[in-house]
Order: structure tokens, then sequence, then C-alpha cells
């Protein structure tokens, strides 16, 4: 047997890893949850009823570090009204990771149903993101405020 394995510490590290990989543990074990809507809605400073014009899921063209993920969702909003504060556009364009994603799902679906009218407008957080001297995005996350139609597709 290697003598690197009759070390207790190196012992102790494995059954941990192990027992890790057994648990099955997410990167998001150790970050707190987000709090109810409500509290978001209340944080929030623009607020908006959007329709989803089009989502996208492709490379960024960032340049990270190796092994870091690229990938971004782009998902482009067509603003119906502003619920609360003040966005003068009639657009916006929001950017998501790969880790959190948001609610991805329901951004999805309502890409498919845009424009069929009806329930396809959904309320959204403008959450505006700072990255540089007068350069900021907005930033599409888990923790965002956000309130999609509940729709009742499966058997009554």
């Amino acid at each position: 047997m290697p003598r690197a394995f009759l070390n207790s510490q190196m012992r102790l590290c494995v059954k941990a890893f192990l027992a890790l990989l057994i648990i099955g543990l997410r990167p998001a074990a150790a970050t707190p949850p987000c709090p109810p809507q409500n509290e978001l809605l209340a944080k929030a400073k623009t607020v908006v009823e959007a329709r989803v014009k089009s989502l996208s899921i492709g490379e960024s063209g960032l340049l990270v570090m190796e092994g870091a993920p690229t990938r971004m969702i782009r998902v482009d909003l067509e603003i119906k009204r502003v619920i609360k504060g003040k966005y003068p556009g009639k657009e916006a364009i929001v950017y998501g990771t790969v880790y959190p994603p948001g609610p991805l799902k329901e951004l999805t679906t309502m890409a498919l149903i845009g424009g069929l009218g009806g329930d396809d407008t959904f309320e959204w957080e403008l959450a505006r993101r700072e990255i540089g001297d007068g350069a900021a995005f907005f930033s599409m996350s888990s923790c965002s405020y956000y309130k999609f139609p509940v729709y009742n597709v499966g058997p009554d």
C-alpha cells in the first residue's frame, strides 16, 4: 500500500472527498437561499412588464481562466410598461451566466409563446450591474425579482 495512504490526515481527506461525491455537493451548496419574491420586489429599483423577443445560449467570447464556463444566456425583452422605477427604452437585453441561470425554464416558455397574445408578458427586474467606468449591463440571476403567469397545462 502506498505510504501516503498510511497518513491519517490523507485517509481523512479521501474519506471526506468520497462522502462529498456520494452526497452530491452542488456548486451553490454554501450560498444562502434567495429572499422571498415580495422582498426582492421591495428592493428592486426597476421592474418592467415585458415579453421575450428572443432567447439564446452561446459562447460569450470572454477571456477567462481555463476551466471557467464561457457560455452565456441572452434574453431580448420587449418592454410593455414600467411597473416600478424609470426606464425610458422599449427594449432591453439581459445577460446571464450558466450558473446560476435564474428562471431559465420560465423564460424559455415565454420565448416559445411570445407574440401569441394573452398571457405572454411577465414582470422582470432590470438589475443593472456595473462593469467599469460608464459600462453596465442588465443581469439575470436566481435572486432577481420576477413573476411569470401560471399556466395549467396538466390534466384536471
